[in-house]
């Protein structure tokens, strides 16, 4: 057996799982194939305070009771970790210069990720949690605001968690200036009509599996928070179609979008609010890149590019909007 640097956090966790080999370890999480009771199984466990494994896995359970998303099966669920079932169909990865955007994969995902914000819902938005007011009262996921909390408390509870972690690195200007923006115009982002849909987050293709005309594996909730599904549906459409990360053909953003729509219409004034999401999509970028590699010289140039596109963004944003 492969012998795994963090084996002995898994044991400490788990004393019944077995490492096999390490699937993935960028922080805030690492992931293994494990055993448990001669069945295969992943761990995925938190290693810092960014990290949010605990909250995941009770998504997971939310997720695989209340939708049709296809989701791994959660064995188990603890503060820090999740026990989920091995998944061959789980989706992977690919190689930088193998992330291409099929038009199938477009049209399915689109209709996948409107159906998981129709069939997902709570009575509020907020960040998701451990402790706290009970959401989901069978799973133990829980909604981190007040019952009056608006889409703009919460977005602003989760910039702020952006903010905390790119302090001291130069950059937290930056993330600040966007709470100050959602502040300034709270209005125009509470436009939330009923409930809350479950956003996934990161809804690509390293994380949704297609076969055969439908999805066949979402994983990766890391992200999740229960909002307005405008948030998922840019966290979505930044790193594929703004980032320059993923190839696909010309029309691949108005397909995703018009098989979006074919499931539930986008809100009123969703091409209005744009760029102002896009800008908050580059914030928590900045998280990323401080929580998973750090701001140094080998990040300095993609960090001050994000916090150059928010404050343009915003300042063209606050023209537009006065």
């Amino acid at each position: 057996m492969e012998e795994l640097p963090a084996g002995e956090r898994i044991e400490t966790v788990l004393g019944r799982v077995e490492p096999v080999r390490s699937l993935h370890a960028v922080p805030p999480h690492e992931v293994y194939e494990v055993e448990v009771d001669d069945r295969r199984a992943v761990c995925k466990v938190s290693v810092d305070d960014r990290g949010s494994a605990g909250v995941e896995g009770r998504v997971l359970r939310y997720v695989a009771r209340e939708t049709s998303i296809p989701v791994p099966e959660i064995f188990d669920v603890g503060a820090g970790w999740f026990l989920a079932a091995y998944r061959d169909d789980s989706p992977t990865e690919p190689p930088e210069d193998e992330q291409v955007l099929e038009t199938d994969w477009l049209r399915i995902a689109g209709r996948t990720l409107a159906t998981l914000h129709g069939e997902a819902t709570f009575d509020r938005p907020g960040l998701l949690a451990i402790d706290g007011d009970p959401a989901d009262p069978e799973s133990d996921l829980r909604i981190d605001t007040d019952r009056d909390a608006t889409w703009s408390d919460a977005l602003d509870d989760q910039l702020a968690v952006y903010e905390r972690t790119v302090s001291a690195t130069g950059y937290e200007s930056a993330v600040a200036e966007t709470r100050a923006f959602l502040r300034d115009h709270a209005a125009r982002f509470d436009c939330l009509d009923g409930e809350a849909a479950l956003c996934h987050g990161w809804f690509t293709p390293d994380h949704v599996a297609v076969a055969g005309g439908d999805t066949t594996c979402v994983i990766d909730f890391e992200h999740a928070l229960a909002g307005s599904p405008e948030w998922d549906y840019w966290r979505t459409a930044v790193p594929l179609f703004d980032g320059g990360g993923w190839e696909g053909p010309d029309d691949a953003e108005a397909t995703f979008r018009a098989a979006y729509e074919s499931v539930r219409p986008l809100p009123d004034g969703f091409d209005e609010r744009a760029d102002a999401y896009r800008a908050f999509v580059a914030a928590s970028h900045l998280d990323s890149l401080t929580t998973q590699r750090g701001i140094d010289e080998e990040t300095q140039d993609v960090a001050s590019f994000l916090s150059a596109f928010i404050d343009e963004t915003l300042a063209t944003c606050r023209d537009a909007w006065t």
